[in-house]
């Protein structure tokens, strides 16, 4: 079993202006950390179940082995966004504690620079390698968990994950936007990855398989889209997309 650790709720004061920059969203469920990134995220202390191992080729959408952990905060469980992550065991000869840092981010920017770390941050889980010998690991985070920005609305989300090999990357420490920028960018010989995901209201939760093949920050680097248009059916009344 994998455990999922998770972020603070509070708000500091100095993040209210960026925070209310992006009202339709956010996320997460508490367990008491030291700050907040703007869009405040996500995690809750509950154990991930998995069921047999998926059968899938790389960069496929594998049949999920990870179970949907509790009720969505949202009442959908299609705003759960669920996931394996392989990478080489060998890259983890020498590191003591790994910890793989999942970030769910939109493909839009509201603050300078956030393009370079995968977009606008709307929701996190950290989860701990304990056994790097086998190569993967496997996560959840309810996109609903604060607050609730569906893809027919905000178009495309970003999962960006980070193999963070000496502890500098936990999102839960950032107390402002400079230090969630900062975190959240993979040191030059850490497997990170970018992957796009749709989250809809319409559909099943999401579940997907990132294989770790690329080094440094020009990974989770993005052109953010300037503009999108809603789908119908909608999913809720406003959001990025016009």
């Amino acid at each position: 079993m994998l455990r999922r650790t998770s972020p603070a709720l509070g708000v500091s004061a100095v993040l209210v202006t960026v925070l209310s920059a992006c009202t339709s969203g956010s996320v997460a469920t508490p367990s008491a950390a030291k700050g907040t990134p703007p869009e405040t995220p996500a995690g809750s202390g509950e154990e991930i179940a998995t069921d047999a191992e998926p059968e899938a080729d790389a960069g496929s959408t594998p049949t999920c082995s990870v179970k949907i952990p509790k009720k969505s905060n949202c009442k959908n469980d299609g705003s759960w966004v669920r996931g394996i992550i392989r990478f080489d065991a060998k890259h983890l000869k020498d590191v003591e504690h790994p910890v793989l840092r999942v970030a769910l981010r939109h493909s839009f920017i509201l603050e300078k620079g956030e393009d370079a770390v995968g977009g606008r941050l709307h929701a996190w889980v950290n989860v701990p390698v304990t056994d790097p010998a086998k190569g993967e690991a496997l996560f959840a985070l309810d996109m609903c968990e604060q607050a609730t920005m569906w893809s027919e609305e905000n178009g495309t989300f970003h999962v960006v994950v980070i193999l963070d090999e000496d502890d500098d990357n936990d999102l839960d420490q950032a107390v402002s936007l400079a230090d969630s920028l900062a975190i959240g960018t993979p040191g030059p010989k850490e497997l990170a990855k970018l992957v796009d995901v749709d989250v809809s209201c319409h559909a099943p939760s999401p579940c997907i398989e990132v294989n770790l093949d690329c080094t440094g920050p020009a990974c989770t680097r993005i052109d953010p889209i300037q503009a999108c248009t809603k789908k119908t059916p909608g999913c809720g009344k406003s959001g990025f997309c016009k």
